[in-house]
């Protein structure tokens, strides 16, 4: 039971943190950066969950202005534009994509934009090889580092030209449309749900296990949960290590140990001992344990074979007794 409370308080402690990082000014937290650096079996698993995780659609300008036109498409919609203001937006869009032609064709944004793509493509074929050499997944996860860094300087300069046509486009609303529309909603990303799944799925388990309350379910969730945790960034010989581990650890660390705890925890009915499964599964499982008592007091198994129950004049007479012939 202390085992049970433990591990959910350290459960509902990081889901509380988590929330509360959201609400509060600075960096709210965001599972992009444990996703980006996976390193395990499932990492392009991993870094497939981050929408545009390698930007590559904001570095193809046809992919880049199909995306403004969908943006400012919604915007339009949302407020319900009229011709003039579907003129004004039109002009607003072929103005950023003018400048986008720009940016793609200086020298230099190119030259960084074609090594940050060939770069990548090594980086992504060592990933997926299956035989690769210790030392060149180090490597190959050094340079997806510096990799980062790079498509954030080339994507700065892309998002600062979408941000001003978006915010351009929703200038473009009356006072009197935005009363009737309402605020325009941001489109949530599979980034986003995972976000919300993580801290409030944490929250909840660690509730259910502090007060025992569905116990196996909670306990086998949080194993689960623990799992992907621990294939994403495994301490396996042949995987770089984890920058952001607090000690040295090899095939077994601090993940996979809470994890077999909470498999233990799903076959042990702690919650029936002292928790509200008890009071909510408590009546069913002491009807359950009555009626079996009763079915085997109402059958009685002998080791024997015999009927128990028999009485003095129901037991065979021995041939060999005396006054007892066989004829009789």
């Amino acid at each position: 039971m202390l085992l049970r409370i433990a591990i959910g308080w350290h459960f509902l402690y990081e889901g509380m943190e988590k929330w509360e990082s959201r609400h509060k000014p600075g960096k709210p937290f965001s599972a992009e950066v444990y996703l980006r650096n996976s390193t395990g079996p499932l990492a392009p698993y991993f870094r497939g969950l981050v929408s545009a995780v390698n930007g590559l659609a904001k570095l193809d300008p046809p992919r880049l202005k199909a995306a403004w036109a969908a943006d400012a498409e919604r915007i339009a919609n949302h407020y319900r534009f009229d011709g003039d203001q579907r003129s004004k937006l039109d002009r607003e869009l072929k103005d950023s994509e003018a400048k986008a032609d720009e940016l793609f064709a200086e020298k230099e944004f190119t030259e960084k934009r074609n090594k940050y793509l060939h770069q990548l493509h090594d980086v992504q074929s060592v990933e997926r090889k299956r035989g690769a050499l210790s030392f060149e997944r180090e490597r190959a996860a050094a340079r997806r580092k510096d990799l980062d860094a790079d498509r954030k300087e080339l994507l700065a300069r892309i998002d600062t030209i979408g941000g001003a046509l978006h915010e351009a486009v929703l200038k473009l609303a009356t006072d009197d449309q935005r009363a009737a529309s309402g605020p325009l909603t941001v489109p949530r990303s599979s980034l986003d749900w995972i976000n919300d799944l993580t801290m409030y799925g944490l929250i909840a388990m660690g509730l259910c296990l502090m007060l025992g309350l569905f116990t196996p379910m909670a306990a086998l969730a949080g194993a689960v949960f623990l799992g992907q945790i621990y294939l994403s960034m495994p301490p396996w010989p042949g995987l770089p290590p984890n920058p952001m581990s607090e000690g040295h650890y090899f095939i077994v660390n601090k993940n996979l140990v809470e994890m077999l705890a909470l498999l233990a925890l799903v076959f042990i009915p702690t919650g029936q001992w002292i928790g509200f499964d008890a009071f909510v599964f408590g009546r069913r499982v002491v009807l359950a344990e009555g009626a079996a008592v009763a079915t085997r007091e109402a059958h009685p198994v002998n080791p024997a074979g015999t009927n128990p129950r028999a009485t003095p004049d129901d037991s065979p007479i021995p041939l060999s007794s005396p006054g007892v012939s066989r004829r009789d």
